[in-house]
């Protein structure tokens, strides 16, 4: 139990730590707690189909996390990238969206980061490869998913307020495909066998360049929907 108890906290205090940061960021009119944890439960039981559609499509690409150059990039963008951020995107969607509470462009952050999925697959990590993983992912893997959900979110909340109906559907598609790219770029560095086609394994501190362009980013997104607010 006591185990269980630590993997949880490790796992969870990043998570729930960024949650709260984005929370009390919105100084206008803060989401009912009771939707922002139904999206997060809705987001972690997405974890499980997520899983299972991942497994399918990397039967289908004959990929895997230890795929060639080439294999691994589509491994990566469709197997983990698409399959995560789509589902996200669905929970953000079909039940978020159409709520009366949705009621400013910062809810889009809000709800997206709510989502929990990587709270679950942080969990999973943390039990499967130890503490050790667990205080790495505090500094990487959490906040890159948390700015992965910043920049769909940000074009969700653009296109519910500020676009005419006609460039909607190209919001909610340039906010899914940019979280696709970014998470892509960020996997595809850390994962990707760089020793083995004769480049210095330093490459992957370009992972921490895309983590805090992200962050960086984030944050301009945050405070932009925060000075659109209706209810300044």
């Amino acid at each position: 139990m006591l185990q269980i108890l630590t993997i949880l906290s490790i796992a969870l205090a990043p998570v729930i730590l960024i949650f709260t940061y984005i929370y009390f960021r919105d100084k206008y009119e803060r989401e009912p707690l009771g939707h922002l944890i139904l999206s997060f439960i809705l987001g972690a039981a997405a974890a499980y189909p997520v899983i299972l559609l991942g497994d399918v499509l990397a039967k289908l690409l004959g990929t895997s996390d230890n795929s060639g150059v080439i294999g691994l990039f589509f491994h990566v963008l469709i197997v983990i990238a698409f399959t995560e951020e789509a589902m996200k995107y669905v929970v953000l969607r079909l039940y978020n969206y159409n709520l009366k509470e949705f009621d400013e462009p910062y809810d889009g952050i809000m709800y997206a980061v709510a989502v929990g999925f990587a709270a679950l697959e942080n969990s999973l990590y943390v039990y499967k490869y130890g503490y050790e993983t667990g205080i790495l992912r505090m500094f990487t893997a959490v906040p890159s998913h948390a700015a992965f959900a910043t920049a769909m979110g940000y074009y969700v909340g653009l296109a519910k307020f500020e676009a005419k109906f006609k460039n909607a559907t190209w919001l909610h598609l340039k906010g899914l495909g940019l979280a696709i790219i970014f998470h892509t770029i960020y996997d595809y560095i850390i994962l990707n066998n760089w020793e083995a086609i004769g480049v210095s394994p330093a490459i992957r501190l370009l992972a921490f360049v895309v983590l805090w362009g992200g962050i960086y980013y984030g944050k301009k997104a945050l405070d932009f929907h925060q000075e659109k607010s209706p209810f300044k």
